[in-house]
């Protein structure tokens, strides 16, 4: 094992644990209302993400990393939600996304270095299969933070139905706000995943199969018809905003299923 290699290996691993360590503080904060800002939040945050970014770009250059599997598409996803979050603290001064979705980039990450890497048949159209993959990935990117949003609306409900100290309800933002960040993530994640399976199954017909026959295409239309779901209750029928809210921590529990646990046989060449 090179050196080089090692200093990898360590980048990826100093970037999940940093990770579950700022998770960690930023829940403790929200927990114990009463104590201070933590000065090193911020920087143990930068430094997360810039060393989540080194190890990116360091397997692309050695060529560990491939920008056509999902293995790598999952570390590029972990550090996009995590800027995401990061942002939305320092603008939206939402620090409980950060407990919520930086576990998430490290579970991405973790998947993206013990996950064997997939092997691609070398007769696939790569000019479609970047086109689908940007699309379904800006799709997963706002439906995740979607679900991040969506979890901090609900405990700002919980919250207030609990009577919870007002120190406690001042780190989290107004109903208002979640509720009208949710939505447009949702309207910007939703159109994007939808055109991403329409290029899917015109890749599909190319390659003379169905995509029905691939399972993935099964899982992510299920998903996609969660998040339709949830759009026609929110502006059609004008459901409770407890219960929409819920919707979408189901269409993300569908999501990570689909991302994680579904195999893609159209792109592996399985059949």
């Amino acid at each position: 094992m090179t050196l080089l290699t090692v200093v990898w290996s360590l980048l990826g691993w100093f970037s999940i644990l940093g990770y579950l360590l700022v998770a960690v503080l930023v829940l403790l904060r929200l927990w114990k209302p009463q104590r201070q800002p933590l000065p090193l939040l911020n920087y143990i945050s930068l430094i997360t993400i810039t060393c989540h970014l080194l190890y990116l770009v360091e397997g692309i250059l050695v060529n560990r990393l491939r920008l056509d599997t999902p293995e790598t598409l999952a570390v590029i996803l972990g550090w996009l939600i995590a800027i995401g979050s990061l942002w939305q603290w320092w603008i939206r001064k939402i620090e409980a996304q950060l407990g919520i979705l930086f576990p998430l980039s490290a579970i991405l990450l973790t998947f993206g270095i013990f996950e064997e890497p997939t092997q691609l048949p070398p007769e696939l159209r790569r000019d479609i299969l970047v086109v689908h993959v940007t699309l379904m990935m800006v799709g997963y990117l706002m439906l995740m933070f979607s679900f991040g949003t969506a979890v901090v609306h609900l405990l700002t409900l919980w919250l207030l139905k609990n009577k919870r100290p007002l120190a406690l309800l001042d780190k989290f933002p107004p109903l208002e706000v979640t509720e009208q960040l949710t939505s447009k993530l949702v309207l910007l994640g939703f159109p994007m995943l939808t055109l991403g399976m329409v290029v899917g199954v015109f890749w599909a017909r190319l390659m003379g199969r169905s995509a029905l026959d691939d399972p993935k295409v099964i899982f992510s239309i299920l998903t996609g018809s969660i998040f339709a779901i949830y759009l026609h209750a929110r502006f059609v029928r004008k459901w409770e905003a407890y219960i929409l809210h819920w919707l979408i921590v189901v269409g993300f529990i569908s999501l990570l299923v689909t991302f994680f646990a579904v195999r893609h046989t159209l792109a592996t060449g399985e059949f």
